[in-house]
C-alpha cells in the first residue's frame, strides 16, 4: 500500500521572499494540488491584513486550481501564546486564533494547526497544560462552528514546556474530548526522542490523526554543555529545524512507508521552514517533491 500524489501538500513557509503568486505557480508547476497556508508575513496575516485582502487570496488560490488542505497561522513567536499565564495576553490570543478559524473557513481549509504555547520554568508544568486545555476547549468549540478542526502539533522543549511527545498530545487529546480537536505528526519534532511515525500512530490512535509534517533536520546527540541544562531542556536529541529534503539525515522514505501501512488517508505536508532556504525556493520544493514522486511510484 502507498500513499497517494493527491494526499501531498506543499507549504508557503520557505516562499516568504516571494509574493504570493509566485508561490501558486511555483506549485502548479510541480504540478501539485494541495498547498498548506502559513499565517505569517507577507501572504497571509488575519487581523491584519483586510478581509478584501483575504478573500482576494482566496480567490486567487481557487482560480489557480489548488485547494488549501491546512491553515497554519504563527504561533510560537511574541505575542500569540494561547497557555500564557497572565490573563489579558491568553485572552488575546484566543480571540486572535479564532479571527485565525474564520480565515480557515475562508480559505476553505478543512484543518487548523494548533501549536500548544507556553509557559515559564519556575511553575509546573501540569499547570501549564491545564491553560492549554482550558483554550483548546473554547478553541475546539469555535471549530466547530466554522466547519475546522484542530490539529495539535508537538514542539521542541525549546518552543513548550510541557508538549514534545506523542504521549503529551494522547493526554490532552482525553483532556479536552472534543470531536474537532485531534493531533498531527511533524518528523523532525518526533525525531528529537528518537520516536518513529509508527510508533506515535500506535499511541495517539490513526482515527486522532489528522495531519503529517514531512520535514528533514540535522538529527544529533546534545553537546555536555546541552546534557547539563535544567529540566526539560536536556531531554532528547538536537534537531536544526526543518530543512532542505536532501540535507538532512532522517529516513523520510521510512516516514511515508509507515504512514502508508498504517492506511493513513489524511494529507502530508512538505515542510521547509528556514531563512536558508528562501532564495532558491523553487529548488528545495522540487527536491523535497521528487523525493517523494520516487517513493510514490
Amino acid at each position: 500500500m502507498k500513499l497517494k500524489k493527491e494526499q501531498i501538500a506543499i507549504g508557503n513557509y520557505h516562499y516568504t521572499a516571494w509574493s504570493f503568486d509566485h508561490f501558486l505557480r511555483s506549485v502548479q508547476d510541480l504540478g501539485l494540488t494541495n498547498i498548506e497556508i502559513w499565517g505569517a508575513k507577507p501572504h497571509f496575516l488575519p487581523g491584519i491584513q483586510s478581509e478584501e485582502y483575504l478573500r482576494e487570496t482566496a480567490r486567487k488560490i481557487a482560480d489557480a486550481g489548488l485547494k488549501v488542505v491546512c491553515f497554519c497561522p504563527e504561533q510560537n513567536n511574541y505575542p500569540v501564546n494561547i497557555s500564557a499565564a497572565e490573563s489579558s495576553l491568553r485572552r488575546w490570543s484566543l480571540d486572535h486564533m479564532k479571527r485565525c478559524l474564520e480565515a480557515a473557513a475562508l480559505l476553505g481549509a478543512p484543518t487548523l494547526l494548533l501549536c500548544p504555547g507556553n509557559g515559564t520554568m519556575e511553575e509546573p508544568p501540569e499547570r501549564i497544560r491545564d491553560r492549554f486545555v482550558s483554550s483548546a476547549r473554547e478553541l475546539a468549540q469555535a471549530a466547530a462552528d466554522n466547519g475546522v478542526v484542530l490539529a495539535l502539533e508537538t514542539q521542541t522543549p525549546m518552543d513548550a514546556l510541557f508538549m514534545s511527545t506523542a504521549e503529551q498530545q494522547r493526554e490532552v487529546l482525553e483532556l479536552v474530548d472534543h470531536p474537532n480537536f485531534k493531533l498531527m505528526l511533524d518528523t523532525v519534532q518526533l525525531a528529537q526522542f528518537d520516536d518513529s511515525v509508527a510508533r506515535d500512530i500506535r499511541i495517539l490512535g490513526l482515527e486522532n490523526i489528522r495531519h503529517v509534517h514531512l520535514g528533514n533536520t540535522v538529527l544529533r546527540e546534545k553537546t555536555v554543555g546541552e546534557k547539563s541544562l535544567p529540566g526539560v531542556y536536556s531531554l532528547g536529541r538536537s534537531v536544526c529545524g526543518h530543512i532542505g529534503f536532501r540535507e538532512g539525515n532522517l529516513p523520510l522514505l521510512q516516514n511515508l512507508q509507515e504512514l502508508a501501512e498504517a492506511g493513513y488517508q489524511e494529507y502530508v505536508t512538505i515542510e521547509i521552514c528556514q531563512k536558508a532556504y528562501w532564495l532558491e525556493a523553487d529548488r528545495y520544493a522540487r527536491e523535497a517533491w521528487e523525493l517523494i514522486w520516487g517513493a510514490l511510484a
